[in-house]
């Protein structure tokens, strides 16, 4: 694998990218709803994690801690085997529901908040990457007053923070490629995974495509993905 690369741990995809998404990018997953996005940045961390001994941080928004784990385990990654190393689950829903019982949720400086929360693991557990799930749910907290400048420089706060950053976006519009509700975040990304469904007769069928990698030969094809209960893989023949 070519250094300075984190591996998906996707058979089939990492060879097709140089060996891997560069190290320090902010990559979105991006995808409508029931695309797996949440489960292939989770297994993303975890195979790091319990391969490559890296430690990382998985922001959870909306899905509380414990029901994040509890499917996770199920599809057989079960954090306690990840004895070398680990993942730091940060459940921001918590401090959703206790500032919302105390005060104006208006109040809170969601993207501050959260930001020195990571910052704050990151020394404590020395903690190489970082997943937030979601960027619509971070809207939905966060008030974007200039939607152009002040993504941007979250975009660049999260890149300060020297970490491999996943960000999973939810596409509303299955028609349109739009990766974020405001039209700049593709632009603002270092890499874009698109995760797609289609249906053919009664089945519904999963596609994966590295629709941009900034720095890295890779090329936009659609490919099946499949997920067998512990494994993701693209299908290239």
């Amino acid at each position: 694998m070519a250094e300075g690369r984190i591996r998906t741990f996707v058979g089939g995809l990492d060879t097709r990218m140089e060996g891997g998404i560069p190290d320090k990018y902010v990559t979105l997953i991006c995808g409508r709803a029931g695309t797996m996005k949440s489960t292939l940045a989770y297994y993303i961390l975890y195979n790091n994690s319990k391969i490559k001994k890296k430690r990382g941080i998985y922001v959870t928004l909306e899905q509380t801690r414990v029901s994040l784990l509890e499917h996770m385990i199920k599809l057989g990654m079960d954090p306690r085997n990840l004895t070398d190393s680990g993942i730091v689950v940060i459940d921001m829903t918590r401090l959703r529901k206790e500032t919302k019982m105390k005060s104006s949720i208006d109040d809170v400086n969601w993207v501050d908040s959260i930001l020195q929360t990571v910052e704050t693991y990151k020394t404590k557990y020395a903690c190489d990457m970082l997943v937030l799930d979601s960027l619509a749910a971070l809207y939905s907290l966060a008030t974007f007053n200039n939607p152009r400048s002040d993504i941007f420089f979250f975009f660049e706060k999260l890149r300060e923070l020297d970490m491999s950053v996943f960000i999973i976006s939810e596409m509303l519009d299955p028609d349109k490629e739009l990766f974020g509700m405001f039209g700049v975040e593709d632009f603002l990304a270092d890499g874009i995974i698109h995760l797609d469904l289609e249906k053919s007769s009664r089945r519904v069928n999963l596609f994966l495509s590295v629709f941009k990698m900034r720095k890295t030969n890779h090329d936009r094809s659609y490919y099946p993905l499949m997920f067998d209960g512990s494994k993701f893989e693209i299908i290239t023949d």
